[in-house]
């Protein structure tokens, strides 16, 4: 078809707006900001265990045995949010791809949100990353890494996205993403069948 054909505009924002207002609505102690998406719930000090942040690139000699699984059900929560987030405005970065003569300023945005979206999950972060075995349904996350990681490449590859991305996203967070992605891979794929062919597919490229 010479037609996009995808959602329009307002349809895409207003899922986007709702997502959003259930954000808001959860209980205060869940409740977290983009700005502060690394950070401790908000359940007191007494949660913290001497650092600012519950989630980092490296958590160096930081202890992970957070009372009641703190790390990894805090993770799961958020990434499953920007996970959502992410599928919202996903039909932008397939838009971008294809018909990239059709993108406008405002199709440009949405697609930068997309991307921004699917980067530095807390999942993938440091404690969650070494405690992989306790993070429930393991495998629809390789599958939904493996799906995030195609398209990093294409930022990397197709012009329309390439541009998108150097104009409205942080290639630092591009590039941390994509490390912390194949290294989860790398490493479940010794358990997981699907890790296992998805690196035989990721590794060439």
């Amino acid at each position: 078809s010479e037609d996009y054909g995808g959602p329009p505009v307002h349809v895409i924002k207003e899922l986007a707006r709702q997502l959003e207002s259930w954000r808001s609505l959860l209980p205060r102690p869940l409740q977290w900001s983009d700005n502060d998406k690394t950070e401790f719930p908000n359940m007191g000090s007494a949660s913290r265990q001497g650092t600012d942040s519950l989630f980092s690139m490296d958590q160096g000699s930081v202890p992970i045995n957070h009372r009641n699984n703190l790390d990894v059900m805090t993770a799961q929560l958020r990434t499953q949010f920007y996970y959502a987030r992410f599928m919202i405005y996903r039909p932008f970065v397939y838009k971008a791809l294809h018909f990239p003569e059709l993108m406008t300023e405002e199709d440009q945005i949405c697609c930068a949100l997309a991307i921004q979206s699917a980067c530095l999950w807390p999942l993938i972060l440091a404690p969650p990353k070494n405690k992989k075995r306790l993070v429930p349904h393991l495998f629809t996350w390789t599958q939904n890494f493996v799906g995030i990681l195609l398209i990093l490449r294409m930022t990397t590859e197709n012009e329309c996205l390439k541009k998108i991305c150097n104009e409205r996203v942080n290639r630092k967070d591009l590039e941390q993403t994509t490390a912390l992605m194949l290294e989860w891979i790398q490493d479940i794929k010794q358990v997981d069948g699907i890790a296992e062919w998805s690196w035989k597919l990721l590794g060439p490229l």
